[in-house]
């Protein structure tokens, strides 16, 4: 459990289930939840957990109004001027990226397909 009291990580055993489930919580009540199945590997249990539990501001993409809590004290929006050249070259990279996963080499078409002949018919 978080020192606050709003995120928690649980491990459940019971006889038909073995699973880890991560609870955060506001004023109003639970805000998300994440369940890690019997089959999940044990160090992503582990990265999800640390990551949880680091103090590090957390990058929020969006609007403030998709923020959940903002304006309030938990939760702080700043903003910063990037320049033109560096939002382009990301563009550029991102592309660039994206145009090569669409690169692959084509699958080769399968032959056209005869309809089948109609009884009575030959050729």
């Amino acid at each position: 459990m978080s020192s606050d009291g709003k995120a928690h990580v649980e491990h459940v055993v019971t006889d038909a289930s073995d699973h880890w489930v991560a609870t955060t919580t506001l004023h109003q009540g639970p805000v998300w939840q994440a369940r890690f199945g019997q089959h999940t590997p044990p160090h992503l249990i582990a990265a999800f957990t640390r990551a949880l539990a680091d103090p590090s501001p957390l990058l929020r993409e969006g609007l403030p109004s998709s923020i959940p809590a903002y304006g309030t004290r938990l939760v702080t929006l700043t903003s910063r001027e990037v320049p033109a050249v560096q939002v382009a070259s990301a563009l550029e990279d991102r592309v660039r990226a994206l145009a090569a996963r669409r690169a692959a080499p084509p699958t080769s078409p399968s032959p056209p397909r005869r309809p089948p002949s109609s009884p009575g018919r030959t050729r």
